[in-house]
Formats: C-alpha cells, sequence, structure tokens
C-alpha cells in the first residue's frame, strides 16, 4: 500500500513538473504614458494608458510593470519620464532601466472629428518595432476606453471576448522595424530618416524611401 502510495505521489509530482515546463514563459514588458498629439489633456491621456494597462494584463499574454513600479525604478535611476520621451530609441533606453523584453508606446491624438491611436510593441534586445496598432474613430472621447481594451487583445494575439460596440477602423502591421541610430528600416532595407541629413547638406533631412503599411 505504501508503495502505491509512493507511486502515486512520484507519478503527481512528475505531472506538475511536465506542466510546469508546457507553460510559456510570459514577456516582461511596460508601457510608457502615451503622447498627446491634439485634443486630450494629460489627465485623459494618462487615463487611457491605465486602461491599456489593465486591458494588457487581463489578456494573461504579457507579464506588465505597473505604473508605480515603473516610476519607482527610474526614480531610483534619477530618469525622469517627458513627453518626448515618445520615440523608439527612448523607450529602448527605459526597457534597459526597467531591465523589460518589450515596451509599448505611442501617441492618441485628434484630426478634425477623428481620433487617431498609433501604438508599437518595441523589442528591448534588438530595437526592433516588431508590431504596430493603429485605429481611427469618429465619436465621443469615451470610446477610446473600449479601443485600448481591443488593441490591447491584438497586440496579444487573442480574440477580444468583449468587442467594443462602437466602430473604428484598425490596422495591424507586423513587420519588423529595425531602429539603429535613428534610422527606422525596413523589408528590403527601405528607410526613412528620422533625424539625419542628406550627405553634403548637414542637417537637412531627406527621405530615401518611406514604405507603405502592408495591407493584411
Amino acid at each position: 500500500m505504501k508503495r502505491l502510495l509512493s507511486m502515486a505521489v512520484v507519478i503527481l509530482l512528475m505531472a506538475v513538473g511536465v506542466c510546469a515546463q508546457d507553460k510559456p514563459k510570459l514577456k516582461t514588458v511596460a508601457v510608457t504614458e502615451f503622447l498627446s498629439t491634439g485634443g486630450l489633456s494629460k489627465t485623459e491621456t494618462g487615463t487611457l494608458s491605465n486602461r491599456f494597462r489593465g486591458m494588457l494584463v487581463q489578456t494573461a499574454a504579457f507579464q506588465v510593470i505597473e505604473r508605480e513600479q515603473m516610476n519607482a525604478i527610474l526614480k531610483e535611476q534619477d530618469f525622469t519620464l517627458t513627453d518626448n520621451c515618445n520615440s523608439a530609441e527612448c523607450a529602448v533606453q527605459v526597457g534597459q532601466m526597467l531591465g523589460v523584453e518589450q515596451m509599448i508606446s505611442g501617441d492618441i491624438g485628434k484630426l478634425g472629428t477623428t481620433w487617431t491611436v498609433d501604438l508599437r510593441l518595441i523589442d528591448i534586445t534588438t530595437g526592433k518595432i516588431i508590431q504596430t496598432q493603429t485605429g481611427n474613430y469618429k465619436g465621443a472621447i469615451d470610446g477610446l476606453l473600449d479601443i485600448m481594451s481591443d488593441i490591447a487583445y491584438k497586440f496579444a494575439g487573442i480574440k477580444n471576448p468583449n468587442p467594443p460596440s462602437i466602430q473604428y477602423g484598425e490596422k495591424s502591421n507586423k513587420t519588423l522595424w529595425y531602429v539603429i541610430g535613428g534610422v527606422a528600416v525596413v523589408g528590403s532595407g527601405a528607410a526613412f530618416l528620422l533625424g539625419g541629413g542628406a550627405s553634403g547638406k548637414k542637417g537637412s533631412p531627406v527621405t530615401i524611401g518611406i514604405p507603405a503599411w502592408p495591407n493584411e
């Protein structure tokens, strides 16, 4: 009887071990405060950023660093996030300080009567923009809360169990963008200078060829 009991315990422990091995390790991710490019106050963008973090946690696809924890770590390193820290390069710098694997940053604005949402997922190790999610929406500002929830699930690659009741234009891009020295490169090498200049004309930005977002 004791032998059978011991065997049962061993089998149970082996089963638990197998389940633990099968469970994929979640990527650690932090979300910067979204930047308003028009039509939103800092308080409103903060609310939308918080909603996005909360919904990202609900997807169970990421290990999300809380805003308070993120701010505490950055404060220890005497680093203050500003509105200017909205580029991929700055996100990589912040991600390295936080010790996370990925960062999500972006901006929300308004053009005429249309709200625009542009968010991107950045790999900290490589500096690649590995995914972007965008949306255009006409309606009350409250509808942006539902859009934040929906985009969180899109980043996770999971079907939203509670899709938004509002209608909005959406576009996803999973093409890898390489951010190297202020230059974004995609596909076969087409790129555009984010802050550089043409050869022989110091300080004059030049377009090499801006790639169009791939149609899905």
